[in-house]
């Protein structure tokens, strides 16, 4: 009797520390130890991993100091939160491992909504959305996305344009750079013979070479949707950010900063 009561708790126990652990192997569905919301409250300091050199999203300007898209969202985050912003430079292929190491609170660096990614990273709901163009030299035989098979063709590492280089343009040459602006500088010089990117920073790069580039006339690729990225288990952090996001949508702070940036009022979708 007293071995068969033995193996009836032993068994209850095992399904009590079953239900409380996520996939995640964190125990209760919470991240251990305090989230970083109290953490950032108490410090009265937020981390933001940013982009330093992808226009318009974020760039480090002659002063020292971060401007773009991104960089307003940051600073309004900060101001909810009555903290200031400590900014960290971040690239397409740093952004999640910043993360996984907490060396960041939040990543807010065009960080679009793929779900290989929402399988290592918590994404929250969109603050942008976009889509991916090819870029070409002027006077470029290119005209199609059909023409870039056997060409070489510029994307950052670890970027969307990246994946659909490799899934959707096997036949074309993909020359992975660190930077946007790495891969800018080789189709400004003919290394490269197209350049892909997101809608954003095409409009800041036809603003920046004027006549001597030009975009294909076909769809946009992979429309996308753009999100903070956290670290996984944190919901009550993650829960803030959403709400943070849903009202700044809405405001005339995010408007203006919609059309100071990317030319455009903030999307019905993501209001």
């Amino acid at each position: 009797m007293r071995k068969a009561m033995r193996t009836a708790i032993a068994a209850v126990a095992a399904v009590a520390l079953a239900a409380g652990c996520t996939s995640s192997g964190q125990t209760g569905g919470a991240a251990a130890g305090p989230s970083i919301l109290t953490e950032v409250l108490e410090s009265k300091k937020v981390v933001v991993g940013v982009f330093a050199d992808a226009p318009p999203y974020g760039v480090m300007n002659s002063s020292g100091q971060y401007e773009g898209f991104d960089i307003d969202k940051a600073h309004a985050l900060a101001d909810s939160l009555g903290a200031q912003v400590e900014f960290v430079s971040t690239t397409n292929a740093s952004r999640i491992p910043m993360l996984e190491t907490g060396k960041v609170d939040v990543i807010i660096a065009a960080l679009t909504n793929l779900d290989e990614r929402a399988q290592v990273v918590a994404m929250t709901r969109p603050y942008a959305s976009e889509g991916q163009l090819v870029v070409v030299p002027a006077a470029s035989d290119i005209n199609t996305y059909d023409d870039l098979a056997g060409r070489n063709v510029a994307a950052t590492r670890g970027s969307v344009p990246a994946s659909i280089l490799e899934m959707r343009f096997p036949q074309a040459n993909a020359s992975l750079f660190e930077a946007v602006a790495d891969s800018i500088q080789a189709l400004r010089s003919g290394k490269v013979d197209a350049l892909m990117e997101s809608t954003a920073v095409v409009a800041d790069i036809r603003d920046s070479e004027g006549d001597a580039v030009r975009v294909l006339e076909a769809p946009a690729l992979a429309p996308s949707l753009v999100s903070f990225g956290v670290k996984m288990g944190d919901q009550v952090w993650l829960n803030y950010l959403n709400n943070f996001i849903m009202n700044y949508n809405i405001s005339d702070a995010a408007n203006e900063s919609y059309n100071r940036w990317l030319g455009m009022d903030v999307p019905e979708l993501i209001k």
